[in-house]
């Protein structure tokens, strides 16, 4: 047995639950035993070591099943106006803009901030700052911005298969 896969039982023992430090007849060694007859995780075979992980990776996956995660529940992190851009929306066009980032390829000394006050200026029509450049948008507006900063990414996309460099 190396170091490794004595780390990972003891992990895995972990993630169930049934590891207690110090403990040589804890609920993960009863388990090791009653797959294998042995008593010490040190001892395992090679094959002893595959249907004790196996076993394992079968209760973490059945617990997974039975207790879901907890929802992690986010603040709201972008102000809604009366008939503004919803918070969905303003998460999609920054989610999208991060996409855009990604996809450039060459270094581009404008923050993303001003980036998106310029195609909100090109494509909307409305001048926006870069600290909030999605507080002055309509619900209507903000769909429309949506889309387009999808076909940014879609010509990006392309020239990037093709090698043409710099998008719009």
């Amino acid at each position: 047995m190396t170091k490794q896969q004595i780390q990972r039982i003891y992990g895995m023992g972990s993630i169930l639950g049934i590891l207690e430090s110090g403990n040589k007849r804890d609920n993960l060694h009863l388990l090791v035993e009653s797959i294998t007859g042995k008593d010490s995780i040190k001892t395992l075979t090679d094959d002893e070591y595959k249907a004790v992980v196996h076993e394992l990776a079968e209760r973490i996956h059945i617990q997974n099943l039975e207790e879901p995660p907890a929802k992690i529940r986010r603040t709201a992190r972008y102000e809604e106006q009366p008939g503004g851009m919803s918070e969905g929306q303003q998460r999609k066009v920054w989610h999208l803009m991060y996409e855009l980032k990604n996809l450039d390829t060459k270094k581009n000394k404008s923050s993303l901030g001003e980036r998106l006050c310029g195609i909100i200026k090109k494509e909307i029509g409305v001048d926006a700052t870069p600290e909030k450049p999605l507080v002055w948008l309509t619900y209507q507006q903000g769909s429309k911005l949506i889309e387009a900063i999808k076909r940014y990414i879609r010509s990006a996309e392309r020239k990037a298969m093709r090698g043409d460099g710099e998008y719009g």
